[in-house]
């Protein structure tokens, strides 16, 4: 099962949406502020995340937090952070079958989904 993870307003998960209703691909959204992740689904998102990109680092958001760049480097304060914050994660995560396919937009994995 392929999931969207994200939240309506923003711009890349509307564009990533309207991509994968193109190409006619099924999936499920989940609004992280309607719907939030457990602690254990944050956990294995963490784990998974073997490029660092989980966190929206750049965003003015996060740059507002008490957390840098190198705190990112500790998965509990990557939890910790998500927790308090999800709509930090970047967005969207595109979730098959609850591991990580893409964490942002990607067009070139989405098209690929649909072959």
């Amino acid at each position: 099962m392929l999931v969207m993870l994200g939240i309506p307003n923003c711009d890349t998960v509307r564009k990533a949406r309207q991509k994968l209703d193109k190409l006619g691909i099924e999936f499920k959204f989940r609004d992280l502020r309607k719907e939030e992740l457990s602690e254990k689904e944050w956990k294995a998102l963490i784990r998974q995340d073997k490029e660092g990109k989980l966190i929206n680092t750049k965003s003015p958001n996060f740059r507002k937090s008490s957390y840098t760049k190198e705190d990112m480097e500790s998965d509990k304060n990557k939890l910790d952070l998500l927790l308090e914050k999800p709509t930090l994660m970047k967005r969207p995560n595109l979730l098959l079958n609850d591991e990580i396919y893409c964490i942002g937009y990607d067009e070139e994995k989405y098209e690929k989904l649909a072959k």
